[in-house]
């Protein structure tokens, strides 16, 4: 059974994987490996200042998407974690936008920001209020498409969050409420503690999606205005599929697998401490 899985993850993970790191050495007309130029590729994306300013972007985007995904997911995972009658219907209707394609929902997005007739704004004009140019204001792009971001993925941290819920004995809740423990004092001095792991691999996890994002910025802003919203997986699928610079692109992609690396073995770590 080991054989068939590493042939797999051979030729649909390390063989292109390899590809890449080859390909980030040369320089490239479309596929064709034209010249060797070494580390130019790597030291020219170092020094360009779009490359810093993606790098800016992605990190800016990553930590608070992390940190309101997380907050939020923990929220719901324990509203969803209850015993009321209402919770499975909770539960279904919380889902849906983890379920539902990322293209439609940031589609739906796109309808609802748009500076013309987008829902909110059309809501706002009619409240007699100025529109807002929630996705063409550099100040405000990034910042809507955290929370459109946090919207879809909250759901998922829920899911993982409220597994690691559910395997916290309820006797122990019921002993500290006999004891005179109320339920702000319960939730600080036990759920936190015993969810410190579960927490801590959700926010590797979601750090890993969140760095990655390219889906919302391609569809929602394009990167722009300017590139406030250009984040280092977008900047690396303009170089390759816009202007055809495979070398830099790759050298990117190379950039972003090193730091997936990191975070995996973080992940990794998190789990062997269990």
């Amino acid at each position: 059974m080991v054989a068939p899985t590493v042939i797999v993850l051979s030729v649909f993970s390390l063989a292109p994987t390899l590809y890449g790191a080859l390909v980030s050495l040369y320089n490239v007309q479309f596929v064709q490996l034209l010249e060797f130029v070494g580390l130019n590729n790597y030291i020219s994306m170092f020094t360009s200042p779009d490359f810093w300013q993606s790098f800016r972007v992605s990190i800016t985007f990553t930590v608070f998407s992390v940190v309101l995904t997380v907050g939020l997911g923990f929220g719901l995972a324990i509203l969803a974690n209850g015993s009321n009658g209402l919770v499975p219907a909770f539960r279904t209707l919380v889902v849906v936008p983890w379920v539902t394609s990322y293209v439609v929902v940031y589609l739906i997005f796109k309808w609802i920001l748009n500076y013309d007739d987008g829902l909110i704004n059309v809501t706002l004009a009619y409240l007699g209020t100025s529109k807002v140019a929630w996705l063409t204001n550099p100040t405000l792009a990034l910042g809507s498409l955290i929370v459109v971001d946090t919207w879809r993925a909250a759901p998922y941290a829920m899911i993982l969050l409220l597994a690691g819920l559910q395997t916290i004995p309820g006797e122990i809740y019921e002993a500290a409420a006999t004891d005179g423990a109320s339920a702000w004092h319960s939730f600080w001095s036990m759920t936190l503690p015993l969810m410190k792991l579960p927490l801590a691999i959700v926010l590797v996890l979601i750090t890993i999606v969140d760095f990655n994002t390219l889906v919302a910025m391609l569809v929602l802003t394009g990167g722009g205005p300017g590139r406030a919203t250009e984040p280092l997986s977008l900047l690396m699928y303009l170089q390759a599929f816009q202007y055809f610079q495979m070398g830099p692109a790759a050298s990117i992609a190379m950039f972003i697998f090193a730091l997936n690396l990191v975070l995996s073995a973080g992940y990794v770590r998190l789990l062997r401490s269990d």
